[in-house]
């Protein structure tokens, strides 16, 4: 069984802060989609897909029939199995009673609205185009669709305080989504919002500031029924996100589009993010690939499996870790960033926080 990735990488606006692969020329959609249906033909093989996502850029703003070419060719090429699950990326101002209808004939059963927070001053500086009352009515209209949906919050933003993230928290749970993905803000260089903080014209909060805000909303999620999973993910029992689950658990998936990454067998890949590359020639985009070793396998597989509030076994740790494990454990729980959840490990709310830095203490 396979997931499959689409890259759809249009925005109307580039955000301050986003350092993906994206493109503001809408004028590239009917040859950029040509593009991904000439590499989707070229590399499937009948398999048995259970998961889709379109991903982005905003996938919500490549036109209805765009996106129907796009579900036809996966559907042609592939043998989608019933009840899989079907997601697309969108903005709030995308989100209405007829795409959401348009969206849902094409088989999309799950829908994640990028609201990154419910408060004004918080979405001005990153570059958004919408405001609160416009992301309120998206997650309205979603749920009351009765699609799955998801809201993307950041943590961390310029002007957020504690109050403003607590409403924004709570904003989220009374719209009902049953799912809630809530990320750091991480500034990666070339961001003009990066560059902003670095030349002190914006300012962000305090990470002990922060940090306390990511443990209040672990807790508050809980209390509302959102139960964490990942370290930014949370969903109401049976909302879990099964096409992210797959990446964590080292499933199998292709992914299509410019900067898409696939993971087949041993071996991981990835496209050009270059559009115009891409464009004119899709079959040949490749331009990372590797084939993973036992030492590779043995990290992914604690890094992805400590991402999630699942953990991983002692007895595997220790198996694939030696003494280095066994120690490596102890250290935690003493220090308080482990927990044992009977014979597994697990970071605790604390050690989510930094299990970039406690993971890299084992290799």
């Amino acid at each position: 069984m396979l997931g499959l990735y689409v890259h759809l990488p249009f925005c109307r606006v580039h955000c301050t802060y986003c350092a993906f692969a994206i493109s503001t020329d809408i004028s590239l959609q009917q040859r950029y989609v040509d593009a991904v249906i000439a590499e989707i033909a070229s590399r499937a093989a009948g398999e048995e897909v259970d998961t889709l996502y379109f991903g982005g850029g905003t996938p919500s703003r490549v036109s209805i029939e765009n996106l129907a070419r796009l579900a036809a060719a996966i559907r042609d090429r592939f043998a989608v199995a019933a009840g899989a699950e079907f997601s697309i990326e969108a903005n709030p101002e995308d989100v209405t009673g007829e795409s959401l209808e348009a969206w849902r004939e094409l088989g999309i059963n799950r829908v994640s609205i990028g609201v990154q927070s419910f408060a004004d001053r918080e979405l001005e500086p990153l570059g958004r185009l919408h405001g609160r009352e416009r992301a309120r009515e998206a997650l309205s209209a979603a749920v009351g669709s009765g699609v799955r949906t998801n809201v993307d919050l950041i943590l961390g933003l310029p002007n957020q305080t504690a109050a403003t993230f607590q409403e924004t928290l709570e904003t989220a749970i009374a719209g009902g989504a049953g799912h809630l993905s809530l990320y750091m803000l991480d500034l990666e260089e070339g961001t003009p919002l990066k560059a902003q903080v670095v030349r002190g014209r914006t300012h962000l909060p305090d990470d002990e500031g922060v940090a306390a805000l990511y443990e209040y909303a672990i807790s508050r999620l809980a209390e509302a029924g959102l139960a964490q999973y990942e370290i930014s993910n949370f969903a109401r029992r049976g909302e879990e996100c099964r096409h992210n689950l797959r990446y964590w658990n080292r499933g199998a998936y292709h992914g299509f589009g410019i900067a898409a990454h696939s993971f087949v067998g041993s071996q991981r890949f990835a496209n050009t993010r270059n559009i115009r590359h891409y464009i004119d020639a899709p079959l040949s985009a490749r331009d990372f690939s590797e084939n993973l070793g036992p030492g590779e396998v043995r990290r992914e597989t604690i890094f992805l499996g400590l991402r999630q509030t699942s953990g991983v076994s002692y007895d595997h740790l220790v198996e694939l870790c030696g003494q280095e494990g066994v120690e490596w454990v102890e250290r935690g729980l003493q220090d308080g960033w482990l927990r044992r959840a009977e014979e597994r490990v697990v970071f605790t709310p604390y050690g989510f926080l930094l299990s970039n830095d406690y993971i890299s203490q084992l290799f």
